[in-house]
């Protein structure tokens, strides 16, 4: 099944016609929209035109009636109190069929009611528009629909439900189990009824009483299933009240007052540590330090005591000259006036330009002068800073204890929460001994199911054994314990075997989708309870509590994609809100493994926070058409762009 189209005319917060145009080869759909904008509004529309009053999205929503959820749907900003949704799809590529299918309505009335007309190939066909539930539960059973279309955030949610019933029925639907529970209760019907035409027979009354002993059983098994799974409602209700009083006692300053005596320590430490660092100030500001505001005359000082130094030197050395001069004069008379001429030339060039003495500094004074300006001053200014850095750190830290005990906190309060707190663990304590009583009778009421199944099993060998088929009346009797006994024998066959392929799917998907592939091996189905195991590689089975719940959240993606797998239903994937509290690592897991392959076609609602560029461009390949909601608040109304936010 492919979606060609889909209108919406005044439906919820699309004012006027709104159409989505599906045209790409392309497996994705992306359309992009805030929060409120109109994204579940296009799953409801899909469910609503295919299934009208047995869409989920009605049946879950708590209306009082299906006319008050019509009416809920018809657009408040526009004068006209009529609504429509209009689906348009093809079965599969072999099939060139279109169908149409269109339901309308008004809210001109309390009585509200749609009307539904079914076109295939263009031209209106009466069989369908009259027998559509039944064409469209053949194409895709209501009950695995929610396998097809949902909501992240009920994903979400479903991921941390240990005991969903819906689960649990949509996949006995797609085992093909609910089928034969349908054809067990018409024998059993069937059954009651002849019973009440032979009551004279000792022994079919006997059967039927034990029929009816395990019936009553089987009824109690269920009851408390139900009471079961509201209990650990309450009990998750009970955790997210105690939650909200922890939240209360911290903002009302409960763990300030319990880490008091800490955060003095901490004060006398800081204020210890903040003496330490003046004293190390202090030590700086003795030192060199001072210096630093006349570093230029000291620079001055070098370059004078280095002038002075080469004059010096250059005097020793003209001395020297002098001396060499006359023993060269002895050897060398005839070129000693000129030797002569030089040397008074170079003593009259250095008198000229030297420098006039001041300071006289040793060759070690001028040195340590030197160190003075390229090291230390340099040092104590990195020290210095480091220092007043420092301070002005643990100055902020005091301050902020200093805040946190000089709040004014309201003792009284917190001891009134404190009081709450323990109350509401109480109540939590007094719910998960309810749970665990109900669990043990649980486990007690089974065991009577069996025993008394084991018995009527029996009793009904026996009955078959030694009734005289005298008269329909008696086949019927004998043919139809038969039916039950093969249909019993063979749901516990068949659910064993469709379990098992579920439960080796679910394990690849899991794999695919997963980063902890050395942790969970291997997901293996309850074929009777049809609760989940989770098993490492070495057979331990692995406590659902200890993942995360983005974790918990994978796995149930998990369950739905192989679910969908093993219907073997060529059909459309919606997801609302897909990527919900997945972290970054499992996003990137889901958008390069699952989108891709979810379906032919799979069309994603999300946020620019969800599908944001980088995800974008992680399935830009797989991405055919793309739009976005854009909401008008002087309309208040929705309507649709071409192309998904900024991307291109």
């Amino acid at each position: 099944m492919i979606i060609k189209r889909l209108a919406m005319d005044n439906f919820g917060i699309y004012a006027g016609l709104n159409t989505f145009e599906f045209t790409h080869t392309r497996p994705i759909v992306l359309i992009g929209g805030m929060n409120g904008r109109g994204k579940t509004t296009f799953l409801e529309a899909i469910l609503l035109a295919l299934y009208g009053p047995n869409s989920i999205a009605y049946k879950e929503g708590g209306y009082k009636s299906y006319g008050q959820y019509l009416r809920s749907y018809v657009n408040k900003g526009t004068w006209s109190q009529r609504s429509s949704v209009e689906l348009e799809f093809i079965l599969n590529e072999s099939n060139s069929a279109v169908y149409l299918v269109r339901r309308e309505w008004d809210a001109l009335s309390n009585r509200t009611s749609d009307t539904i007309t079914v076109q295939e190939n263009s031209e209106y066909s009466d069989f369908l528009t009259k027998n559509w539930a039944m064409f469209v539960e053949n194409i895709l059973p209501s009950a695995l629909s929610s396998f097809y279309f949902f909501d992240g955030e009920k994903i979400a949610d479903l991921a941390v439900d240990n005991t969903n019933a819906q689960m649990k029925n949509s996949i006995r639907s797609m085992l093909g189990i609910s089928v034969l529970d349908v054809i067990k209760n018409d024998l059993d019907r069937s059954l009651r009824r002849i019973s009440k035409k032979t009551k004279g027979k000792e022994s079919t009354e006997e059967l039927q009483a034990v029929r009816q002993e395990r019936d009553d059983l089987i009824y109690q098994l269920a009851k408390i299933d139900s009471e079961i799974e509201q209990q650990t409602v309450s009990i998750q209700q009970q955790k997210e009240k105690i939650n909200r009083f922890h939240l209360q006692y911290e903002i009302s300053g409960g763990y300030v007052v319990e880490q008091r005596q800490e955060l003095m320590q901490q004060k006398s430490n800081l204020l210890a540590e903040m003496e330490q660092n003046e004293n190390a100030l202090i030590d700086i500001a003795s030192g060199e330090l001072p210096l630093l505001l006349v570093r230029d005359l000291i620079q001055q000082i070098k370059l004078q005591a280095e002038d002075e130094h080469n004059d010096l030197i250059m005097r020793q050395a003209l001395s020297h000259l002098d001396d060499m001069l006359i023993e060269f004069a002895r050897e060398h008379e005839a070129a000693y006036s000129a030797s002569h001429d030089f040397v008074e030339f170079v003593k009259e060039r250095t008198s000229a330009g030297a420098t006039t003495s001041v300071y006289e500094m040793s060759d070690h004074a001028l040195f340590q002068l030197n160190g003075l300006l390229e090291d230390l001053i340099d040092q104590s200014k990195r020290t210095t800073l480091f220092s007043l850095q420092r301070k002005s750190s643990l100055k902020k830290k005091l301050e902020e204890v200093d805040n946190y005990l000089s709040l004014d906190i309201n003792e009284k309060k917190l001891s009134g929460i404190l009081q709450s707190l323990k109350e509401q663990n109480a109540i939590l304590v007094d719910f998960e001994v309810k749970l665990a009583t109900l669990e043990q009778n649980r486990s007690s009421i089974n065991a009577s199911v069996v025993a008394k199944t084991i018995e009527f099993n029996h009793l009904t060998e026996n009955y078959l054994t030694n009734i005289e088929l005298l008269d329909d009346s008696d086949r019927l009797v004998k043919y139809s314990n038969i039916a039950l006994r093969i249909i019993d024998e063979y749901t516990i066959e068949l659910q064993k075997r469709k379990t098992s392929i579920l439960g080796i799917t679910i394990t690849e998907c899991y794999k695919k989708l997963a980063n902890k592939k050395n942790l969970i091996q291997q997901i293996v189905m309850d074929p009777q309870t049809l609760d989940l195991s989770y098993l490492m590689e070495n057979g331990i089975k692995v406590d659902k509590d200890s993942l995360s719940a983005g974790e918990k959240q994978l796995m149930v993606i998990a369950i739905l994609w192989a679910l969908a797998i093993c219907s073997k239903k060529k059909l459309p994937v919606i997801i609302d809100t897909p990527l919900s509290r997945l972290d970054s690592m499992h996003r990137t897991s889901v958008v390069t493994t699952y989108f891709p392959h979810a379906s032919d076609q799979t069309i994603i609602l999300s946020t620019d926070t969800e599908i944001d560029h980088n995800y974008y461009e992680l399935m830009k390949d797989s991405i055919g058409d793309k739009f976005t909601l854009s909401y008008c608040e002087e309309t208040r109304s929705t309507t649709i762009l071409k192309g998904y936010f900024q991307e291109k």
